[in-house]
């Protein structure tokens, strides 16, 4: 499984299928309080963190390394690097060709392609294009959607940032599609349709080392800083994690935080207009409840957002809490 998620199945259970699972969210139904985030709800008390990393498809325990937590920053690009932009489909693992996508060198995600940061290419039959990035920079993308003549063959929007960039010439750096197929599949098993109109929020919690947080949670704000919070209907806000099998990763609909994969996703997220959300992760440090990682974008409607939770920075983005 790839570094970001198993998002074609984030995106048939939960997110782009808009399928609202019912239940109360960890704080609701916790009944413990272990500090208050930055909007000042109660946080539950969370179990010690433990961390992991994935070898040939099992997750294995490693070290939680926090060291960096508060002290980093965010990578400064080099010079201009030629790598191989590869565009995998999430489900099948296989290449996606004759896609429009849009990469941005300075990771802001734009209405268009005009800028002189952008770079605007269709993958080629191996599903690759050459694209020049900054060396270990930090960039993001969009695909944009096709319709194809069968649904496998159709993509669905995504949009990614924080993608680390290769530190030399002609490495590869991987993208993902979602096909029609898994957006598909799900609901017609469940008698479920799309609903339209929403967002999808979804990535990966870490540590300094880039391992995948357990027991984490995350907490979403509206451009007004206002919490996106848990629904209890099938249209409403809901916030999931997966089941920590990474032979077949899928969401998890009663777990209450983040299991060995570090995979989360938000659904059914209402789309304010187009300032940055911020995206906050808390786990237990040393025995309290406290702020891991906080990360702002901008999301769209009808598409999934990746936004991978690294360890709060000394220079996180405007609106996160001071560390």
């Amino acid at each position: 499984m790839r570094r970001i998620v198993g998002l074609a199945w984030a995106l048939t259970l939960c997110g782009a299928l808009m399928f609202g699972c019912d239940g109360g969210s960890a704080e609701e139904d916790s009944g413990t309080g272990g500090g208050d985030d930055a909007g000042g709800t109660t946080l539950p008390e969370l179990p010690p963190s433990a961390v992991f990393a994935e070898v040939d498809e099992r997750y294995e325990p490693t070290s939680l390394d926090w060291s960096c937590l508060d002290t980093g920053v965010e990578p400064t690009p080099g010079e201009p690097v030629d790598v191989r932009f590869e565009l995998i489909d999430f489900q099948d693992d296989f290449p996606v060709d004759e896609v429009d996508v849009w990469l941005f060198s300075d990771n802001e995600i734009g209405d268009d392609c005009s800028g002189p940061g952008c770079q605007m290419f269709t993958t080629g039959a191996d599903g690759s294009a050459m694209v020049t990035l900054p060396a270990g920079g930090w960039y993001a993308y969009r695909v944009l959607p096709k319709d194809g003549p069968t649904r496998q063959s159709s993509v669905f929007g995504v949009f990614q940032y924080n993608e680390p960039a290769p530190a030399a010439d002609g490495m590869a750096v991987q993208g993902n599609s979602v096909s029609g197929k898994t957006i598909d599949l799900i609901p017609a098993l469940l008698g479920i349709s799309r609903e339209e109109g929403t967002a999808t929020v979804s990535g990966r919690i870490s540590d300094c080392g880039g391992g995948f947080v357990e027991n984490a949670i995350i907490r979403l704000y509206d451009p007004e800083g206002n919490l996106v919070e848990q629904g209890t209907l099938g249209d409403e806000p809901s916030y999931h994690f997966f089941n920590g099998d990474a032979s077949n990763n899928l969401p998890e609909q009663a777990r209450e935080m983040s299991h060995r994969d570090g995979l989360y996703v938000v659904v059914q997220v209402p789309v304010v207009d187009d300032r940055p959300y911020r995206i906050e992760a808390y786990a237990n440090v040393e025995g309290e409840t406290r702020l891991v990682g906080c990360e702002s974008a901008r999301i769209f409607a009808d598409a999934v957002t990746i936004v991978n939770m690294t360890p709060l920075r000394s220079d996180a983005p405007a609106g996160c809490p001071a560390p």
